[in-house]
Order: C-alpha cells, then sequence, then structure tokens
C-alpha cells in the first residue's frame, strides 16, 4: 500500500493498513526464494520447513507441540504456516489469525491438504473476531511487537484465552546484543524509562526496523516494537503466571568467530538473545 493510501487515517489504522500490505508477502519469502522454492507444492513446503525447524532448533522447547492433540489453538500472525501444519498435524483443533490474506490464504491450502477441519482467517488481534473463554493456548511468535500495540494484543490473548490457557509468545529483545552494537542510543533511552521512569520508550527507525525484517524489495517492517522481559511482565500483569526466556543469535558483530550453529550452543543467546520466548497462564 503507498504512503498516500494510508494519509489522513488514525495512526493504528495507519499501522493495520500497513502491516496488512506488508505481509501479504508471507514472511520468510526472501528465504524460501534462496532455497529455490518457487511454488506452494507439498514437496515445496515440506522443504522450507525442514529449513525452517533447522534454523530454530530450540523452537520444541516452547511451543509444546506433544500437547496440543484435541485442545483449541489460536495462532496468530501466519508467515509461511510451517508453525500452523505443525499444529495441525498434532491434532489441533485449530484456529489462525492474521492481518494479512497471502499468510491466511497459505495456511488453508495447507489444512487443505491435511483434511484438517480448521481455518485460517484475516484480521487483527487487537479486535480479535471470537468469543471469550475460546482457546486453550493462543500461540504468537513474531507477531505482537508489529501490531502498533503489544499491550493490546495480550489483552485480547488474555480474553480469548480460556481459565488455565496459555498464552505462548516470542517477541524481540529490546536489550540484545544487537540492540546495544547497533542502536546504543535507543536502547539506552529505553533503558532508563524502563528501569526509571525517564523519558519515554523510544520509536524504532527504519533502519532498526530493518535490520531485523523487511521484505524482497527492502522495505522495513512498517512498525516494531523492542521490549524487555520486565517490560513484558508488566503487561502480562492480568495473567496468573509468567516466565520469559532469551533465545536466538546470528553470527554478525560481535559474534563473528563461529558459526550459528555453534553460536546457540553457547550461554550467549540465554543471556543477551535476540528474541524472548514467553509463557503466560490466564
Amino acid at each position: 500500500m503507498a504512503d498516500s493510501d494510508t494519509q489522513g487515517l488514525p495512526a493504528q489504522q495507519e499501522i493495520d493498513a500497513r502491516n496488512s500490505a506488508f505481509w501479504d508477502t508471507l514472511c520468510g519469502t526472501g528465504l524460501a526464494q534462496h532455497l529455490g522454492i518457487t511454488d506452494d507444492s507439498p514437496a515445496s513446503l515440506r522443504k522450507f520447513d525442514d529449513w525452517f525447524f533447522a534454523l530454530y532448533p530450540y523452537l520444541p522447547q516452547y511451543i509444546p507441540f506433544d500437547e496440543v492433540a484435541g485442545r483449541r489453538v489460536l495462532e496468530v500472525g501466519l508467515g509461511y504456516g510451517t508453525v500452523s501444519q505443525r499444529l495441525a498435524e498434532c491434532g489441533a483443533d485449530y484456529a489462525g489469525l492474521d492481518i494479512a490474506e497471502g499468510p491466511a490464504a497459505m495456511v488453508n491450502e495447507r489444512l487443505g491438504r491435511l483434511g484438517n477441519g480448521g481455518r485460517a482467517q484475516c484480521g487483527s488481534i487487537l479486535a480479535a473476531p471470537f468469543d471469550d473463554d475460546s482457546f486453550d493456548y493462543v500461540i504468537a511468535i513474531g507477531c505482537y511487537h508489529h501490531t502498533g500495540n503489544m499491550q493490546r494484543s495480550i489483552d485480547e490473548s488474555y480474553r480469548v484465552l480460556r481459565p488455565d490457557g496459555l498464552l505462548i509468545g516470542m517477541v524481540y529483545n529490546g536489550y540484545s546484543y544487537r540492540r546495544w552494537c547497533h542502536a546504543a542510543g535507543p536502547t539506552m533511552r529505553y533503558l532508563l524509562w524502563d528501569w526509571l521512569g525517564i523519558g519515554s520508550s523510544p520509536i524504532a527507525t527504519a533502519g532498526e526496523r530493518a535490520a531485523y525484517d523487511s521484505d524482497t524489495r527492502g522495505n522495513e517492517a512498517p512498525h516494531t516494537d523492542f521490549v524487555s522481559r520486565r517490560h513484558l511482565r508488566r503487561m502480562c500483569r492480568r495473567f496468573t503466571s509468567f516466565r520469559a526466556f532469551l533465545a536466538n543469535i546470528e553470527r554478525e558483530k560481535p559474534f563473528m568467530r563461529r558459526t550459528r550453529d555453534e553460536l546457540l550452543t553457547t550461554r550467549w543467546p540465554s543471556r543477551c538473545g535476540l528474541d524472548i520466548y514467553f509463557h503466560a497462564r490466564k
């Protein structure tokens, strides 16, 4: 969507509109092209999925695939549908939600091939189109930091979860090594706000957003929030329990001497990793 198409919209509506356009191209498309994937055939999707779980080998530590059979599961932010398919294959009573049509269509194609009765739809977690107390799990990997209102995303997740239901999420770590190396000033300002209440939480620049997410034309994600575990805990204060874990690392400054596979075996991902995975139980 061109900038002129969103001029004059209220701030949240503008973010929604830009997110819908940006994420309509499936997250991971550039990497799929790098792998030589040019279609959505079962063989191509299997190749992508194998690559995805090899890239994030720790993901099953945080998403309990072996526990979702027969449970009502909402996934928010669908991308290429890799996690969606695994959830469906594991027997989840599946529902999907994405701000863009493209990912929802991909997941529905996958579910149809599996003969799964689940369905993905286009919509916003900021106004989740589901009744209260509808789901045993809400799973949102790499989504809520793009919505423009992470607190509202979490609150809506709380609303649609059943009592004792579990929110499983991943958001970007505001104190990761990448933030300190490449955005030290904003990271320090965020720390002063987060711990001392001084100033305000800084808004990520285009360059900071591009360091994490860009499309095949090099455009950065429309909105990205970087948060701490401390901040995230505050946002999840309505939940009865909260746990957060740091994960993920890349072969980049200051970690140039080892491969990513080697880095994943070190203590660094759990000390200053790129991502925060969290479990919040209602």
